[in-house]
């Protein structure tokens, strides 16, 4: 699974008594879709992390069920604990997710490699690494698409995350071992032209701009692809 475009961090709505919204949901992800999202994602922007894990399952999957496969579904499965993040991630492959983003916390070098090493070999699903702190350094990053096989993601938005674009862009071919593994900006889209400049090929913006965020990202990539013929 890879994403090419504008995929909105979706708001997660409540009603009244502290319950998910369903119905306000279901209407969201309509919106998005018909606004040209190329995926639909729960992140931290969406509250995931305030929710009970059963809130979590009946929201992933009738995400799921309401979307049918017209685009992907990316659910965090981020958690202060290894195991906490296994088992949510356990969780996103029995929901019928498409991807789980992960973002490894205070996990540095040998423990964040063998997180996400861990995760592919333990769940089946593709897994988006989410880049939010500094503790990620670009040659440890393309040591995780190396070692980890589910990897076909990576979203990068910690300090300098452009640059840092740069420099894993330029080292995924040799690491991805043939497979596709695209590199997406975040931060609700405000670096998207220095990011797309340096290999980004999307952005994970807020739903309300997405049809905007996913025309930028359409106009460079048609003119890249004008310059390269």
């Amino acid at each position: 699974m890879s994403i090419l475009g504008a995929a909105p961090v979706l708001v997660t709505p409540f009603k009244d008594d502290g319950r998910v919204d369903e119905e306000s949901l279901l209407r969201q992800l309509d919106f998005c879709i018909e606004a040209g999202s190329q995926a639909l994602v729960f992140g931290w922007g969406s509250e995931s992390h305030l929710l009970l894990d059963s809130e979590l399952e009946n929201m992933w999957r009738a995400t799921v069920h309401h979307v049918d496969g017209r685009v992907p579904v990316v659910v965090a499965t981020t958690h202060p604990s290894r195991e906490g993040m296994i088992a949510l991630t356990k969780l996103a492959s029995k929901c019928g997710a498409d991807c789980a983003m992960v973002n490894p916390g205070d996990q540095r070098g040998d423990q964040l490699v063998s997180l996400f090493k861990n995760l592919s070999e333990e769940v089946n699903i593709a897994l988006m690494i989410q880049d939010a702190k500094e503790n990620a350094p670009a040659d440890v990053l393309l040591r995780a698409v190396k070692e980890a096989k589910n990897v076909t993601c990576l979203k990068l938005e910690s300090a300098g995350a452009p640059h840092k674009m740069g420099l894993v862009c330029e080292g995924l071919p040799e690491v991805a071992g043939g497979r596709q593994v695209t590199v997406l900006g975040g931060s609700n889209g405000g670096l998207l032209l220095e990011e797309l400049g340096r290999g980004s090929v999307g952005t994970l913006p807020h739903p309300v701009l997405i049809d905007a965020f996913q025309d930028a990202c359409e106009r460079y990539a048609e003119n890249r692809s004008e310059e390269h013929t």
